[in-house]
């Protein structure tokens, strides 16, 4: 070891004085808080992202095909059969929405019918009226969402009403059974969708030819949607739309961006004026030691080592309050998990809990950040360490 980095070590070691001292405990605890900040603010943010992602494509399709003016497709099975042989396709399903209104004996409450394929239908898939099997001794099932069930006051076995509101003048009007009840973890899902079997809903509507609106495709890597999205859109034409998660959650997605990096520019300036505590200390630790340099000096340490030294003190101050400040942020991750102390108005922001999920993609820009604003601190008492004259100290002892 070098003599630049014992001389580093034993100052640092080293009791100092009262107001040095102060210094740096401020220095140390500003950095630890701002770094402890840092992570768990990133680390919040991360988690509501990947909460959002992970509902969102848990419950909607990765890509969605439908027609431009929004009319049924007849020949879903063909397109279906031909988008099956991209790349990066898993599987496609065949699905509608519909606006509704669900009345039950107390209450009554906007929705929004979803055809689900159940295990059966997905292989025979949406038939004509003369091709589905005879079900109308059969009282149609569906299943709420919880958030739905409980502002209705229904339950599994309950009976409803179902008002299909597509056509305002004639609404059409089915006596239906709750079959079960859902959650997808989303308030605006779990407070407005149900879920319908495809022969259900053929004779909830009960159309001569009912057909899907909407193609839903699951894919293998969904960091590649657009790229399958852009595949099917030019294998459909200009008569479809193709939408895929990212686009259709952009706004959402490029907010919470916005925010992680607000947030690290914030905090950052917390780290940035407790390292200016280093500066501080390392200009006290210079005027105190004025003595030492001029005799380093006189034996013959150049001023770039003086430089090194004081850089390096200033550096294990910066290190200390760092490493500090991971331990705490790491802990308070590991603590907030357990604890679930991010509890949120699930009308507002969708979530009931957001969990804390660090990761070396977000610790890492943190330390980096912190260690060059420390480094930043120290370089002015370093550089004025080493424009000491080592005669004019020594005449004054």
């Amino acid at each position: 070891m070098s003599f630049e980095l014992k001389l580093a070590w034993r100052y640092f070691r080293t009791r100092r004085k009262s107001l040095a001292r102060l210094t740096s405990f401020a220095a140390i605890v500003g950095i630890a808080a701002g770094v402890a900040s840092l992570i768990l603010a990133q680390a919040l943010a991360r988690g509501f992202s990947d909460e959002m992602r992970d509902k969102i494509l848990a419950d909607t399709a990765h890509v969605s095909a439908f027609r431009a003016d929004g009319a049924e497709i007849y020949d879903w099975q063909l397109i279906k059969s031909r988008l099956e042989k991209s790349e990066n396709v898993e599987s496609i399903s065949a699905t509608t929405y519909e606006s509704a209104v669900i009345a039950g004996a107390r209450a009554t409450s906007y929705a929004v019918l979803r055809l689900v394929p159940t295990r059966k239908s997905a292989d025979t898939g949406f038939q004509d009226e003369d091709q589905r099997p005879k079900t109308e001794d059969r009282p149609i099932e569906i299943s709420l969402g919880k958030e739905l069930a409980e502002k209705t006051n229904l339950k599994a076995g309950d009976a409803a009403e179902i008002v299909l509101i597509e056509n305002r003048a004639a609404p059409t009007t089915r006596k239906v059974f709750i079959k079960d009840t859902f959650q997808t973890g989303l308030y605006e899902y779990d407070a407005t969708w149900i879920y319908i079997s495809p022969d259900d809903f053929a004779r909830l509507k009960n159309p001569r030819n009912f057909a899907p609106t909407i193609l839903s495709v699951s894919v293998k890597d969904i960091y590649r949607a657009d790229e399958t999205a852009a595949v099917i859109r030019a294998e459909l034409g200009g008569d479809f739309k193709v939408v895929d998660w990212q686009a259709a959650n952009q706004p959402l997605f490029a907010a919470l961006s916005l925010e992680r990096r607000v947030a690290l520019a914030i905090i950052s300036l917390i780290i940035f004026v407790a390292a200016l505590n280093i500066t501080t200390t390392l200009a006290l630790l210079v005027g105190e030691r004025r003595l030492d340099i001029a005799v380093l000096r006189t034996c013959g340490a150049t001023r770039r080592a003086l430089v090194f030294i004081f850089l390096i003190e200033g550096l294990l101050l910066g290190l200390a309050g760092i490493v500090t400040g991971v331990v705490l942020g790491l802990l308070g991750c590991l603590l907030g998990n357990y604890f679930k102390v991010v509890n949120l108005s699930k009308e507002v922001y969708s979530l009931s809990h957001i969990p804390f999920r660090p990761n070396l993609e977000n610790v890492l820009p943190v330390i980096f950040i912190a260690f060059l604003l420390c480094m930043a601190a120290t370089a002015y008492p370093a550089a004025k360490a080493s424009r000491i004259k080592p005669l004019e100290n020594l005449r004054r002892q």
